[in-house]
C-alpha cells in the first residue's frame, strides 16, 4: 500500500480514501467519460508510433476543463508535500507552479484519473492492455513568468524501465505554440538517458536529489533542430497533447506582455512492458521521503502496488 507516513492525519485520510476508490464511470460525477476509440484512430495511433507525439483536439469536455480549473485553483491554495515553486527558488519573477500526486488529494483529479476514460486513451494509443497511473502532474505558469520548461525527456528522471510509457497534457488555458511545448519528432525511439536537474536551475532541490547525475550525458542541443522537425501546437482549453514520455521536449516561459495563464495537467501512462527499476538519480528518493513509495523490488510489474492503480 501507498506509504502515507509524511502526510498530516487529514491528509492521510483522504489519499486513503481516493485509492480505496474503483470507478468504473464517471456518472457519479456527472461529467463524461472519453471513447478511446474516437479519439485514437488507426491513423493518430500510426503517427502517434511514429513521430512521438500528436495532439487530441477537445479531449477533454468543457464540463471537464472547469472541473480540473477548480482543481488547479485547490491546489494552488493548498499545494502536496512535493510541490515545487520553480520561478520563486530560481529567483525569478513570476509564478511556476509544479505539483504531483494531486488524484490522492483531490477528488477530481481522482475521478480523471480512474474514471475519465483517460487510461483508456493511453492503453490505445500504446497498443497495450493495460495502463497503470504513475503520477499526476500540474503545472501553472503565470503571466510575468521567465523560468522555461528546459529540454529533457521525462524517462530520464524516472524509475522505470519499457517502453509504454506516455503522457496525456490537458491544455487549461488557450496556448500558442510558440509559448507551450515543443518536442523534437522520432527522439522517443533514441533510447537517451540523460543528465537529469531540478527545474528550478540547481542541480537538486529539497525535494529531488539526482545522485550520479553526472555519471549520464547531459541532454542533447537540439538548437539546430530543422523547424519541421520540432512538433508544436497551438492548443485550447481541452485540447491534450499525447507523448511518449522518453520524447525529448521543452517549452519557454510565460513572458510578461502574455495577459493568458498557462495550467496544464498531465498523467503519466504505464503499459504492459512496463517494470519499476531501482538505479540512482531519479525522482524515486523524493518520492519515498514525501511518502510516496511503492514498495515494489527492481524488476517488478507495476501490478504489485496499490499507488498505480489499472485504469484502462
Amino acid at each position: 500500500m501507498l506509504a502515507l507516513r509524511r502526510l498530516s492525519a487529514k491528509a492521510r485520510s483522504g489519499a486513503s480514501t481516493l485509492l480505496a476508490r474503483h470507478a468504473t464511470n464517471a456518472s457519479r460525477a456527472g461529467l463524461p467519460r472519453i471513447d478511446a476509440a474516437t479519439a485514437i484512430d488507426q491513423a493518430t495511433r500510426e503517427r502517434f508510433d511514429a513521430d512521438g507525439a500528436v495532439v487530441l483536439r477537445g479531449l477533454a469536455a468543457p464540463e471537464w476543463v472547469d472541473a480540473l480549473r477548480a482543481g488547479a485553483e485547490a491546489n494552488l491554495e493548498g499545494p502536496g508535500p512535493l510541490c515545487d515553486e520553480h520561478a520563486d527558488a530560481a529567483g525569478t519573477g513570476g509564478r511556476f507552479h509544479d505539483d504531483q500526486f494531486l488524484w490522492t488529494r483531490h477528488a477530481v483529479f481522482d475521478e480523471w484519473v480512474r474514471a475519465s476514460g483517460a487510461g483508456a486513451v493511453a492503453a490505445r494509443a500504446m497498443s497495450s492492455q493495460t495502463a497503470r497511473i504513475f503520477y499526476d502532474q500540474l503545472f501553472v505558469k503565470e503571466p510575468g513568468t521567465a523560468a522555461p520548461t528546459p529540454w529533457h525527456n521525462d524517462t530520464s528522471y524516472w524509475h522505470l524501465t519499457g517502453s509504454q510509457i506516455c503522457s496525456i497534457w490537458v491544455a487549461l488555458d488557450d496556448v500558442p505554440a510558440d509559448r507551450g511545448l515543443s518536442y523534437v519528432r522520432g527522439s522517443h525511439r533514441w533510447n537517451l538517458t540523460h543528465r537529469v536537474t531540478n527545474f528550478s536551475g540547481d542541480d537538486h532541490s529539497e525535494k529531488n536529489t539526482y545522485a550520479n547525475a553526472e555519471d549520464l550525458p547531459p541532454v542533447p542541443d537540439v538548437s539546430a533542430t530543422p523547424p519541421e522537425d520540432l512538433l508544436r501546437w497551438d492548443v485550447a482549453p481541452g485540447d491534450a497533447l499525447l507523448f511518449y514520455s522518453a520524447m525529448l521536449h521543452g517549452a519557454p516561459g510565460n513572458p510578461g506582455k502574455s495577459a493568458t495563464r498557462r495550467r496544464g495537467y498531465a498523467t503519466r501512462w504505464c503499459g504492459d512492458d512496463v517494470r519499476f527499476v531501482d538505479r540512482p538519480g531519479t525522482m524515486h528518493a523524493g518520492w519515498v521521503a514525501a511518502g510516496f513509495d511503492s514498495g515494489l523490488a527492481d524488476g517488478a510489474a507495476l501490478d504489485g502496488a496499490a499507488i498505480h492503480p489499472d485504469c484502462a
